[in-house]
């Protein structure tokens, strides 16, 4: 800054004349301390606006999976085999299969009453080349039901995403997962 505008803005500052106003010495003094204060207001404010950006930019990036990531979708169909439980915890066991038909693995599931309208579900469901966990608060029994898919091993390893279970008979069912990978650069 030129001291022109540095003198201005140390007479503007307080509104009125620097306190001693003759002194050369003092008026560099008075310029100098106004151009920190200006220099440390104005690198807060650049800081500032920095760390909003990466925070915002962190949250945008855990929300939306990453364009280099692979999303797969994978349907099976599900018959119970077996229900049972004790007390406020009830397991069932599912034959899962291809829309084709074709048999896919089995399912294990198990819930944990929390409450008389809300159940804590986990279920791995346990295919040919890996498994996939999911987790779920059921709330009044309801239909579709959204799951989130916590996790897997094999060729499922380090998976995310959720899936959508529909009962579609008294002990049949869809599922739709959607699976998202991460990506290993």
């Amino acid at each position: 800054m030129g001291r022109a505008l540095l003198y201005y803005l140390a007479q503007t500052w307080h509104g009125h004349e620097p306190v001693v106003a003759g002194r050369k010495e003092i008026r560099k003094q008075v310029t100098m301390h106004i151009s920190r204060r200006a220099a440390a207001i104005g690198a807060a404010v650049v800081i500032g606006l920095a760390a909003l950006g990466a925070v915002g930019a962190a949250f945008a990036a855990a929300a939306t999976p990453a364009a280099h990531n692979r999303v797969q979708v994978l349907r099976l169909q599900t018959k119970d085999l077996s229900v049972g439980g004790h007390d406020n915890v009830f397991t069932v066991v599912d034959d899962l299969k291809t829309p084709a038909g074709a048999e896919a693995g089995k399912a294990y599931l198990s819930c944990t009453q929390v409450t008389s309208s809300v159940n804590l579900c986990h279920a791995a469901y346990v295919l040919k080349d890996g498994q996939i966990d999911v987790q779920v608060a059921v709330v009044d029994s309801a239909n579709p039901v959204n799951l989130a898919v916590t996790g897997g091993t094999g060729a499922y390893n380090g998976v995310t995403g959720w899936a959508r279970a529909v009962d579609t008979g008294s002990d049949t069912g869809d599922r739709t997962f959607h699976l998202i990978y991460p990506s290993h650069n």
